[in-house]
């Protein structure tokens, strides 16, 4: 049953199942915050389920009898009483949280409600809630998984993409690209890397036919940030944020002394790598990230460069080798630029 509204701190919220924070989709969802809690409405509510005895915690930190607190539905938000001191655990909204934060908020409002209703709360929000719908990083990463195991998740999951995505997708999980999905798959151990994967730049590096290219940049990027950056720890790998590496990507720190500034001064006041506050770690990922010699690479990066060796390729193929020959068979894949020229090589003395 419902229990009653309440206001509480930003920071005293927990969110069970943390997703990456898009950069993108929080500017977004900074604009529905403003306009909703301008109009004082309780839409701009995150719910949240309470044990018994935590509910009897929450009347005590309040003052106010079962009775009271039921009556604060409907209230404008300025009317509403605050709930300090306790730790809340909510469903969803860690990305409507994330964009309050951003507009310098410091509470939210919370709908309380019995934890006996979690399961048909949880069918209701994944229907009507703000929080966003899953990225094609975490799409791919379901589809993969699912894939040839579990039929359900796998059309759910397929169905969820726009129509050209899901075109990609299928494209993209044929035998012949095997290749390219293992590399992609060594970026899974990064969820905060794959938030940037647009799948509908698929089909575009397909029809290049430079597929020994990409493959090298995506295990590229794999090695950077695991090995280069992170030193192999699993921990800060996981731990690493969208805002990081948004920050952090075409950066050249050796070479450029105003990116180094910039790296230095986001260490110290702790925007990079927010979630890492061990200072023996802190100090070894300012080491690493400053120490490297060519741009730190991502998906970003990688589509950049995607547009500039598209000319080349088709250059290539125009003037070099006349008719690039190309297979439709959905298991063997059509010769790539580099084995077409590599073939017309003559061999090394």
């Amino acid at each position: 049953m419902s229990l009653g509204v309440v206001r509480v701190s930003l920071d005293s919220l927990e969110f069970p199942h943390r997703r990456q924070i898009s950069f993108k989709v929080r500017e977004k969802l900074k604009r529905v915050f403003k306009n909703l809690s301008k109009a004082g409405t309780a839409e701009v509510c995150i719910p949240c389920t309470v044990e018994e005895a935590e509910f009897g915690q929450i009347l005590a930190h309040l003052g106010l009898s079962a009775d009271q607190l039921r009556k604060t539905r409907g209230k404008e938000q300025k009317n509403l009483p605050l709930l300090t001191e306790i730790r809340l655990s909510c469903l969803y909204g860690e990305h409507l949280v994330a964009a309050a934060k951003g507009n310098k908020e410091t509470s939210i409002i919370v709908h309380l409600f019995s934890a006996d209703l979690l399961d048909p709360l949880l069918e209701i929000i994944s229907t009507f809630s703000y929080e966003t719908q899953q990225s094609d990083g975490e799409l791919y990463q379901k589809i993969v998984e699912s894939h040839h195991r579990d039929e359900v998740t796998y059309a759910f999951c397929m169905g969820s993409l726009t129509e050209p995505k899901e075109r990609n997708m299928k494209m993209l999980m044929r035998p012949k690209n095997l290749p390219i999905v293992k590399a992609l798959n060594s970026l899974l151990e990064i969820p905060a890397m794959m938030e940037q994967l647009v799948l509908g730049n698929i089909h575009k590096w397909l029809a290049l036919h430079i597929d020994e290219q990409i493959i090298h940049y995506l295990n590229h990027i794999s090695l950077v940030w695991k090995e280069g950056i992170c030193g192999g720890e699993k921990t800060l790998i996981q731990s690493l944020d969208i805002d990081t590496i948004r920050i952090l990507q075409f950066r050249m720190p050796t070479v450029c002394s105003g990116d180094a500034d910039t790296i230095k001064r986001l260490f110290d006041n702790g925007t990079l790598f927010s979630s890492v506050t061990d200072s023996g770690d802190r100090n070894m990922l300012r080491r690493n990230v400053l120490s490297r010699d060519m741009v730190i690479p991502s998906f970003e990066t990688l589509q950049e460069n995607i547009h500039y060796i598209g000319f080349a390729a088709k250059i290539l193929v125009r003037h070099v080798i006349d008719e690039l020959p190309l297979c439709k068979s959905s298991k063997k894949r059509s010769p790539t630029i580099f084995e077409v020229l590599s073939s017309r090589c003559p061999p090394a003395p």
